[in-house]
């Protein structure tokens, strides 16, 4: 397994692509901590990142009135002026006859060019008791003006057995083999980085940002209340007023670079986003003049 490189800011070299700065946010279907739901405030935190790419968890699409059978991922998309892929893990008969399914699941965001989006159902554990709800990765491109490409794939693992997780890593991985790019996983994992549940991704040559960013080992600084005094990137982010759990991550594999990385201020979810900026180290990708501006991409 190939450790990536490390380095730490500096400015763009000759030939060297911009960096990119690529985030995740579990929005908990808009809802803030004043019991509404309100989308425009979920969007005005994700443009505060300034990502390149952002991918959402426990996003609502016409799922019922918890957030007014809207369809959030379409939303954030008109509010952001981005372009948007939906991947729906729970799909569920509509309320009405005539009305639309109920979805819920998983978004990527970007205001770049979005390609190829697939959503994949991921595996329960066989000998494990029932998920409470079935769970997915959804994997697309991102390619930027300066043909520059990340393959993004993101995901929301079980919340409740390590069992479950374990088997959705191994079907993430699956799913991945195909990919010859650089490749980031991003996503509320329910469980700190170095869980054993989490280690197939390390065994498979990926790195957790913050390990590639300071190297492999955790020690110590890990724990939750010595990583925020210290000021470690490896920062929890749930729950989102006094985080003490570091289950949202992003986790890199092949030619790319972790040049910093950053858990975001409170928000009016129950999840810090965390950004992490990197650089690809291949060849600049050369693409035709691309497809045509989408406002979405859904998946059922």
């Amino acid at each position: 397994m190939s450790t990536p490189s490390v380095r730490r800011g500096g400015g763009d070299g000759p030939g060297q692509p911009a960096p990119w700065r690529i985030a995740t946010f579990n929005i908990r279907h808009g809802l803030g901590r004043d019991g509404r739901v309100d989308l425009a405030r979920t969007a005005r935190a994700i443009a505060a990142l300034r990502a390149d790419a952002i991918g959402l968890q426990e996003v609502d699409v016409a799922y019922g009135p918890r957030s007014g059978h809207e369809d959030q991922a379409s939303r954030l998309a008109e509010l952001l002026g981005w372009e948007v892929a939906f991947g729906a893990a729970l799909d569920l008969p509509p309320l009405r006859p005539d009305g639309p399914r109920r979805r819920y699941g998983v978004a990527l965001l970007t205001p770049h060019a979005l390609t190829g989006p697939v959503m994949h159902a991921l595996p329960a554990h066989p000998g494990a008791p029932a998920r409470h709800e079935p769970r997915g990765v959804l994997h697309a491109q991102v390619t930027r003006a300066d043909g520059d490409a990340l393959d993004l794939l993101v995901t929301h693992l079980d919340n409740d057995l390590p069992e479950h997780r374990t088997a959705e890593v191994l079907g993430i991985l699956r799913r991945a083999e195909g990919i010859t790019g650089p490749a980031v996983l991003l996503g509320d994992l329910n469980a700190a980085p170095h869980r054993p549940e989490l280690a197939p991704l390390a065994a498979a040559g990926w790195w957790e940002a913050a390990d590639a960013l300071r190297g492999p080992g955790r020690g110590l600084r890990e724990l939750p209340v010595l990583s925020a005094l210290t000021g470690s990137p490896a920062r929890p982010t749930h729950p989102a007023r006094v985080p003490v759990r570091r289950i949202d991550s992003l986790w890199v594999r092949g030619a790319v670079d972790v040049l910093d990385l950053a858990t975001g201020p409170l928000t009016d979810s129950d999840h810090r986003p965390v950004v992490a900026t990197l650089r690809t180290r291949t060849t600049l990708h050369v693409h035709g003049p691309g497809p045509e501006p989408r406002t979405v991409c859904d998946l059922d």
